[in-house]
């Protein structure tokens, strides 16, 4: 007969590995994740995915390690904005910079807390049955879901910037493909009880998934031009005569430096013109608030394209929502701006606005007279025709993100537009990780990107 005691030591037990381990959990994926966004972002964004390729990985550890490996990546991503807010809002010190940098990241991170619960339900009792594929199906749409909630769709997707996902991007839909192997691999690979040789073939799988993302994605070959062909093919060039213009005209403060701004601009736009370029692209917001007495100041070049239609002039600038009232000396809309690109083709003036402008600094809907207008559900897609091609753009902030760009895809552009005005970033790497992100939706489209930029 079993006796139903169960013999107890009396000898003192050293739990330090159990008191160290909760914090081990946390720690090891945190830096983890920091570590691939340090490498990663902004010249070798290709490594991206292994964020994504590390939350199968980890999952097994504990069920907060896929929410603390993303939010280590996205501290160590997006942490120019400390910088970045001071600049901007320069009466807040670095107090705002540290809330913005520490709460999106937190927000970034939250929802794959639901990670671990996603990945167990399609893997066991869920739609995928307990089959063997479970595991990796499980955690492939773990994955997805979690990281599309965090940085793709709306409302965190209006400000999810340096998205994992964006490595893969880079290297086109065979890349995202990859991706999806590779994370499929690893959680197949989770399951107890696979032989050796299984779990060998999955870690190949995984490995030749990386060296072919590495090898797809031209993102050295500007710093390094000996690496162009090992690197892949670079970037289609934009076509001749189009030409992108950079300016280091700083902080605009004021409508009238606006004024002084475009005064410098149109005679220099007019004598690109003159010279024969076809397309000319001017910075995100560069000519202020789109006035008549802007608009007389650039009247020159609208006369110039009615005597050549073959000519087009794309002009950053603020244009009013409706009508404008008097504010002091100034005017000011009425109901807000459109933050948006004024091609100037044919005599004629055409606004194209932007779907995200970026919140708190252009977005505050609570001073709604001097916001931008936030459409990111607008069926107008950021396309038009110059040229004779489909032109896709993407102003300014929404070069970070992968909403705006997604909405391109149906679109068949030919060419992608990037304007910007990155005078409150410089010192940080948010100016360089903006341009890398265009160029990976450039290098996913197939097309060339244009950049004109002021600093």
């Amino acid at each position: 007969m079993q006796s139903k005691y169960v013999t107890v030591s009396v000898y003192p037990v050293d739990d330090s590995r159990r008191k160290s381990a909760p914090v081990s959990r946390f720690a090891i994926p945190a830096l983890l994740g920091a570590l691939v966004g340090v490498l990663a972002w902004p010249h070798a964004i290709w490594l991206a995915p292994l964020a994504l390729l590390l939350l199968p990985v980890l999952n097994k550890r504990s069920w907060m390690a896929p929410f603390c490996l993303m939010f280590g990546y996205h501290m160590a991503t997006t942490y120019g904005l400390i910088k970045g807010t001071s600049v901007f809002f320069p009466h807040s010190g670095l107090f705002l910079g540290i809330g913005f940098w520490s709460l999106s990241s937190l927000a970034f991170a939250l929802p794959y807390l639901a990670y671990p619960y996603i990945a167990l339900y399609f893997r066991g009792g869920g739609l995928a049955g307990g089959s063997l594929a479970g595991g990796g199906f499980g955690a492939v749409t773990a994955t997805i879901i979690t990281s599309a909630v965090s940085t793709i769709l709306p409302p965190l997707g209006i400000i999810g910037w340096t998205s994992p996902w964006l490595g893969a991007v880079a290297a086109g839909p065979t890349g995202i493909l990859l991706t999806i192997l590779g994370i499929f691999a690893l959680g197949y690979w989770e399951r107890k009880n696979q032989d050796i040789p299984v779990r060998l073939l999955m870690a190949g799988i995984v490995v030749f998934n990386l060296w072919l993302l590495g090898f797809a994605f031209p993102a050295l070959a500007e710093r390094v031009p000996a690496l162009d062909d090992m690197m892949g093919h670079p970037l289609p060039t934009a076509p001749a005569g189009w030409v992108g213009i950079n300016t280091h005209l700083g902080h605009l403060r004021s409508n009238l430096s606006y004024v002084d701004a475009s005064m410098e601009l149109a005679p220099k736009v007019l004598a690109d013109l003159h010279a024969g370029d076809k397309v000319v692209l001017l910075p995100e917001t560069l000519a202020g608030p789109w006035l008549p007495g802007t608009r007389a100041i650039w009247r020159p070049v609208i006369r110039w394209t009615a005597r050549h239609p073959g000519q087009t002039v794309l002009l950053g600038a603020d244009v009013p929502l409706t009508g404008c009232e008097p504010h002091g000396r100034d005017l000011r809309p009425a109901k807000g701006y459109l933050d948006a690109l004024v091609k100037i083709q044919d005599g004629h003036q055409t606004v194209l606005p932007d779907h995200i402008p970026v919140p708190f600094s252009m977005w505050h809907p609570w001073h709604p007279r001097d916001s931008f207008r936030m459409a990111p559900f607008s069926r107008k897609p950021e396309t038009t025709e110059i040229d004779g091609k489909k032109v896709g753009y993407l102003i300014c902030y929404e070069q970070l993100l992968m909403w705006p760009a997604l909405d391109l895809y149906p679109h068949g552009i030919q060419v992608l537009l990037a304007p910007a005005n990155d005078w409150w970033a410089r010192g940080t790497d948010i100016p360089a990780i903006q341009r890398a992100s265009a160029k990976a939706w450039a290098a996913f489209f197939g097309v060339p990107v244009l950049f004109a930029v002021n600093q």
